[in-house]
């Protein structure tokens, strides 16, 4: 008999039924399925807004990603090292990621005044329009995704609660 899959899809009162069975560990919110539901959110998210852009911009996330922090140092321009830090990956996976975003012509390298052995990334002329289009179309499918279950309110409690979370997490890491 095939293994019948249980819908992750919430009942009527709003609730996940996989996520209905209590764990002691947190006080019953079952830590676990609350992980795996935020990974799993996560997801759909990135394949949604992903997909978008690289339909209508032929930027995937991975490289909005590094333009949008890139864009949004105090002089637009950042280490491969501090790029890796911002997008929580390694300095090698950052250093393959730009190289792949400076052949699309996105980025460029640049001496580093204060490290003649290194470089900074900054965006082309390029990589900014790309970025001020890709931004838009970014934020209306988060939006579409949003609105149409959460108010701003509770948008806005989200937002809190997660930046909450990571500053947490980078002060346990430090």
């Amino acid at each position: 008999m095939p293994a019948t899959k249980r819908s992750s899809r919430p009942d009527a009162d709003g609730s996940n039924p996989v996520s209905k069975r209590p764990d002691s560990s947190n006080g019953g919110i079952g830590g676990v399925q609350w992980l795996s539901d935020l990974i799993r959110l996560e997801i759909v998210l990135w394949e949604r807004v992903d997909a978008q852009l690289k339909e209508k911009h032929d930027v995937p996330l991975s490289y909005f990603e590094s333009l949008y922090f890139i864009s949004r140092s105090p002089d637009g321009r950042l280490r491969v090292g501090d790029l890796a830090q911002a997008l929580g990956v390694t300095v090698g996976g950052t250093s393959k990621l730009v190289d792949r975003i400076e052949r699309a012509g996105l980025i460029r390298r640049e001496p580093d005044p204060d490290d003649r052995r290194a470089s900074r990334v900054a965006l082309t002329p390029n990589g900014r329009r790309r970025l001020a289009a890709a931004v838009k179309t970014y934020e209306a499918e988060l939006a579409s995704v949003l609105d149409a279950v959460l108010s701003r309110t509770e948008q806005k409690r989200l937002h809190h609660l997660v930046a909450r979370l990571l500053a947490a997490s980078e002060e346990e890491s430090s």
